[in-house]
């Protein structure tokens, strides 16, 4: 009897539970019903596994030196005025690397081929000539170590020396930004080093031709690579964005994170790979350096004929002098006497 009296419960049930999806349904149906536009999800190329994409990342490794011909967009967040950044003109310019860590930047105006800045640094120490606009002649110089404060936009807003606020964000040029977006650190598993996946959906623009203003679901792999700190805890410091939507699914973003407080540094976009001549070697076409902390956004096109790898460069390729006496800056002594002046006591 109390088996039957469960399968009758049971039923009962069953049958209010259909009874009440069909008044929801009821329901719905005599409702105005109207069909809305979602982004259009783009078909995906084959999967890449975890160690296939930690391949992509120490694919150049082998690369010793690079050079290539390029052009420079450079925008100071600092400057600008309420939501407005200033944007300066497009100039020509040359960028050449050497592992570990030297760097030459050359920075010219189209056409009239006059010069806008020189930089150098051998991971140490830096070196920027700036050379326009003509009231701003400086030889700015300091150090590349972590070590060194950059200014946020409060203190360049309360510093007392015209200079440094004039500068703007490109007080907190450093070389290194330049050589880590290029000459990406390779990927390894060690003590206290984890490296993990995730596979994520992004509502973006459409950037198609003649799909302007419609929305599309993009499919990105992420890498994530992780530090245990002295406590145990992990630290996120740098995330690799890869592309499914596009073919061979490219390293298209990489991000890395302050050690301290997990705030973004740098937001290194690349777009437009190309195998470059006479090399069978993928290289972006086009990369952006965003430090939005430093106050500063680099972006940089290459000339894909002019782009070579490995080639011998003199040792002079990475020497800086101010051989036409422009007044110098030295960024490690102006720093510590801006911070002691600023906060020194205030007379009564």
């Amino acid at each position: 009897m109390c088996r039957k009296g469960f399968w009758s419960e049971f039923i009962v049930r069953k049958y209010r539970i259909l009874a009440s999806l069909l008044i929801i349904v009821s329901l719905l149906g005599s409702a105005c019903v109207k069909k809305v536009t979602i982004p259009e999800a783009l078909p995906v190329f084959p999967a890449l596994s975890t160690d296939d994409l930690v391949k992509r990342v120490n694919s150049m490794v082998d690369v010793e030196t690079f050079s290539g011909q390029t052009v420079f967009h450079v925008r100071n967040y600092f400057t600008g005025s309420a939501r407005k950044a200033a944007e300066y003109p497009e100039a020509d310019g040359l960028i050449r690397l050497k592992r570990p860590s030297s760097i030459r930047m050359q920075i010219k105006l189209p056409v009239v081929g006059s010069k806008v800045a020189d930089m150098v640094s051998d991971g140490e120490r830096f070196r920027i000539a700036i050379y326009l606009p003509s009231d701003k002649r400086r030889f700015i110089k300091g150090s590349n170590l972590q070590s060194l404060d950059q200014m946020d936009a409060s203190e360049l807003q309360d510093t007392k020396d015209p200079r440094l606020k004039e500068a703007g964000g490109l007080v907190n040029i450093r070389p290194q930004h330049f050589i880590d977006a290029f000459f990406i650190k390779p990927l390894t598993v060690a003590d206290g080093v984890n490296i993990f996946r995730e596979e994520s959906r992004e509502v973006e623009p459409d950037t198609r031709v003649g799909k302007a203003g419609r929305k599309v679901e993009k499919i990105y792999y992420i890498l994530y690579v992780v530090e245990r700190n002295g406590s145990g805890y992990g630290v996120l410091r740098r995330k690799f964005w890869f592309d499914r939507t596009q073919p061979g699914t490219p390293l298209v973003r990489q991000q890395t994170f302050e050690t301290s407080n997990g705030k973004i540094a740098s937001d290194i976009v690349y777009s437009d790979w190309f195998t470059a001549p006479e090399a069978n070697r993928s290289w972006p076409r086009r990369t952006e350096i965003d430090r939005r902390g430093d106050g500063y956004k680099f972006s940089l096109s290459l000339e894909k004929d002019s782009v070579e790898f490995n080639s011998e460069l003199p040792v002079t390729t990475f020497v800086l002098e101010n051989t036409e006496n422009l007044e110098e800056i030295n960024l490690d002594v102006q720093r510590k006497a801006t911070s002691a002046q600023d906060n020194a006591p205030k007379k009564k």
